[in-house]
């Protein structure tokens, strides 16, 4: 760690044992009450009172914290002399009371909130449990600088409770781990790597502390996070090369798919047809959401009406954590428990007799199964929220009398979002219609219906953000160079507040649209999709699928999207 810009260094700043800070001798009234028994408070289990052993880590906190740099050193701790005189085992000692880091850590936080560094070097630790790393997080969320060096931790996920990508959800909804920290010391642990390790090493250490500037006193580059991998390395929200840890990280985490082409918005094979279906669209959904029993018209005599759930949360809303974001504040409240028992998911519902029961066949019944499906509200008002596709068939009904050909149809495809009632939370559902003419005196075509309903197929799904079908910004254009000297670009640094489309020193028109697609694609600001897109040779497969394994292993900040 360092002091004033330089390494720090124990013996510059005193022997953390030294006669100058720690008493040579704890006197009993540190330890007991003289007015009291022997046998009154509860005791240790090394024998000394609960009071005592307050008293005791307090002269040690003290003993042990430098005010001039806001530093605790607590190297070493075994052999600390003040430990010792009072017969407390330090933690992670054998026999240590199970407690003492909570209590520790509490101390200090009442002594030194505004603590600066901490260095627990040279304690033998072989893991971070006997610190107690959730109390350690938790009064001192905004630590800088930590030491961890010449302790005996062998494995990257030790340090995942102190991450604030990596570590458990807190039960209280607070921020996790070190979110601040800027320098972090493990040399002299076996898990840092060297040789061709010390790539990996120091890429694990990015993704777990994205604040983090300085490992092991050497500057660090977040763009390392960024980093071409192994193929192991890309099974988003992997902690550990061990089998078990795959298998269950492939299960938990399917990786976003990367498409062979770009998606885009939808597609109509004329501007008619897109014109007709947008009709009948701005007409159903309205009815949908406020008066159910009057689609009864809209539907053919004979037809067909299904709806199926998928209740897994899609990969991108998982990658880019859309579920979370402050526009969305209702996603806890939605449950699926309402749809139980009428879908019609091929995959889950077995048996002939149940899938046919899941079925309507007549506009009673259809209107029947959409009465006991909760209230929607479908946001028409913004049409960047849906997209539809839609062409047609021709001759797919059989023709009404000999010698007539068939009657086309019409596909619709749908792809939006509704808000649930009474919860307010929103889903994203796909649904495709097979439309056919409305037969003149028919109730569609009474009812102002500019088509009747063959067949309609709703799927309901988590929320998935509408960004994905809009189609990307367009390229800024080179200004035409002018007399005067040319002005000269602001460095831009990773950061919310950069805007989508402003265009870095020195990126090349092809580079710059690279950077505008993989933004269009993540959510990633311009900048952090640069720093992907750099860190991988700007190969934007490579840079999009290291992006995944990142995002689903929730080890970028949160200023890495454009919120």
């Amino acid at each position: 760690m360092k002091v004033d810009g330089k390494p720090y260094n124990p013996r510059e700043h005193g022997n953390i044992n030294s006669s100058r800070n720690a008493p040579a001798k704890i006197r009993d009234e540190h330890t007991r009450s003289k007015s009291s028994p022997a046998s009154s408070g509860s005791t240790t289990a090394n024998g000394a009172t609960s009071q005592s052993a307050v008293e005791t880590l307090k002269v040690f906190l003290q003993s042990r914290y430098s005010p001039e740099i806001k530093m605790l050193n607590l190297e070493a701790m075994t052999s600390d002399t003040i430990l010792k005189g009072a017969g407390l085992m330090a933690p992670g000692e054998k026999g240590a009371p199970t407690n003492l880091s909570a209590a520790l850590w509490k101390l200090a936080s009442q002594l030194y909130p505004d603590l600066v560094s901490i260095s627990l070097a040279t304690n033998g630790f072989t893991s971070l449990l006997p610190l107690s790393p959730y109390n350690l997080t938790s009064s001192f969320p905004a630590l800088r600088n930590i030491s961890l060096a010449n302790n005996s931790l062998k494995k990257m996920r030790d340090l995942d409770p102190l991450s604030p990508t990596f570590a458990a959800s807190r039960r209280d909804a607070k921020p996790k781990g070190f979110s601040n920290l800027v320098e972090l010391v493990l040399s002299g642990n076996p898990l840092v790597g060297t040789g061709a390790g010390e790539r990996k090493y120091r890429i694990e250490v990015a993704k777990r502390f994205p604040s983090l500037t300085t490992l092991d006193q050497q500057p660090l580059d977040q763009n390392i996070a960024f980093g071409a991998a192994s193929t192991s390395d890309l099974t988003p929200g992997l902690n550990s090369n061990t089998k078990r840890d795959l298998a269950k990280a492939t299960k938990a985490h399917k990786a976003t798919v990367m498409f062979p082409v770009q998606i885009t918005g939808g597609f109509c094979e004329s501007e008619g047809m897109a014109s007709f279906i947008g009709s009948f669209l701005t007409k159903f959904f309205p009815a949908f959401d406020t008066d159910r029993p009057s689609l009864v018209a809209a539907y053919a005599p004979i037809c067909t009406f299904s709806y199926q759930i998928d209740t897994t949360p899609p990969a991108r809303t998982r990658a880019r954590r859309t579920a979370t974001e402050k526009r969305l504040p209702n996603q806890h409240k939605l449950d699926w428990e309402p749809y139980m028992g009428g879908g019609r998911n091929m995959m889950r519902v077995k048996g002939i007799g149940k899938q046919l029961a899941n079925l309507a066949l007549t506009p009673d019944s259809v209107v029947e199964r959409l009465l006991t499906m909760p209230k929607t509200i479908h946001p028409l008002n913004d049409a960047e929220k849906f997209v539809f596709d839609s062409w047609t068939v021709p001759a797919l009904l059989a023709p009404t009398a000999a010698g007539v050909p068939g009657e086309m149809v019409m596909f619709a495809s749908v792809h939006g979002e509704f808000m649930e009632l009474p919860s307010k939370g929103t889903r994203s559902f796909d649904r495709t219609f097979i439309l056919g003419g409305a037969p003149p005196g028919s109730p569609a075509q009474l009812a102002g219906w500019p088509c009747v309903i063959l067949s309609d197929s709703l799927c309901m799904r988590g929320y998935t953000d509408p960004a994905t079908w809009l189609p990307p910004p367009p390229p800024i254009e080179a200004a035409a160079p002018t007399a005067g000297p040319a002005p000269v670009a602001p460095q831009v640094v990773p950061g919310p507040a950069a805007p989508a489309q402003e265009r870095l020193p020195g990126l090349t028109d092809p580079q710059h649209q690279l950077v505008l697609e993989l933004q269009h694609a993540t959510r990633l600001t311009y900048n952090y999709a640069h720093l992907c897109l750099d860190g991988n040779g700007w190969d934007p497969a490579v840079a999009y699928a290291n992006f995944q394994a990142l995002a689903a292993a929730g080890s970028l900040p949160p200023d890495a999207f454009v919120q």
